[in-house]
């Protein structure tokens, strides 16, 4: 059964930022619900505009944009669904401005700039992918391939999703983090190579569906389900990654 669809689906569907397996699963709620396609739509159709006038050539903001932008972020505001469009709404305000500078003087705002950053617990997973690399090349520490899943879901009260058939853990270590303890497991994933599958505790309660994140040398894609977050980081194709984690995701439920 898949989740309940939330306002940060919604959010994420306007902003494209969903999975293909979850965009169809919030259509579907979209079909079932009117009023809520209707909003939906409007908010799309904003979107829209502000990425028309984006593509505008470099002017100064017109009293419309300026308009425009206020109406999507006091929409936004009163339903208090997340950043995402917020940064748009705020942006779009400046648009006129940020680009007239950029034409005279070179400022402007990055791609980089513009996307948000991962949750702090993705850098606490690059650290454990990077450990157990580390450990793996290292005679004096050996991996532990035998590792039980109920055994440290009784000792951290951290759920691990079952794995594929073809996957092979190499390694399971146990560690602290920010909030409590963290498990990583080192994985031979089959075609997506050696994988770290990171978990651990959170003190906020939150649903989020599987999201990529790009750093220099691999590729993580982070969620979070109740109070727990995963992350699963590795050198795999971004379509690869994307549809291992769906899967794990969907394994936890």
């Amino acid at each position: 059964m898949s989740d309940p669809i939330t306002e940060s689906d919604l959010l994420a569907y306007v902003d494209d930022q969903l999975a293909p397996a979850r965009r169809i699963e919030v259509e579907e709620h979209l079909a079932r619900d009117p009023e809520a396609a209707a909003r939906i739509m409007a908010d799309l159709k904003d979107r829209d505009a502000l990425r028309l006038i984006h593509a505008a050539p470099l002017s100064r903001p017109s009293e419309n944009t300026l308009k425009l932008a206020v109406r999507l972020e006091r929409a936004l505001a009163w339903r208090e669904i997340g950043t995402k469009l917020r940064r748009i709404a705020a942006v779009a305000a400046l648009i006129g401005f940020g680009w007239f500078a950029h034409g005279q003087v070179g400022l402007g705002i990055s791609d980089s700039e513009a996307s948000p950053k991962p949750p702090a617990f993705v850098e606490d997973a690059l650290h454990s992918h990077e450990t157990g690399l580390l450990r793996a090349r290292m005679t004096s520490q050996p991996e532990v391939e035998d590792y039980n899943p109920a055994e440290i879901l009784a000792a951290t009260g951290i759920q691990l999703p079952p794995l594929p058939k073809d996957w092979q853990v190499r390694d399971a270590q146990i560690f602290p983090s920010r909030h409590g303890h963290s498990v990583e497991l080192a994985i031979d994933a089959g075609s997506l190579g050696r994988v770290s599958l990171f978990a651990a505790q959170t003190p906020a309660f939150d649903v989020a569906a599987p999201t990529l994140a790009h750093f220099e040398k691999v590729t993580a894609v982070y969620w979070q389900t109740g109070k727990l977050t995963y992350a699963l980081t590795g050198n795999g194709s971004d379509k690869d990654l994307e549809q291992a984690a769906i899967r794990l995701s969907g394994k936890l439920q």
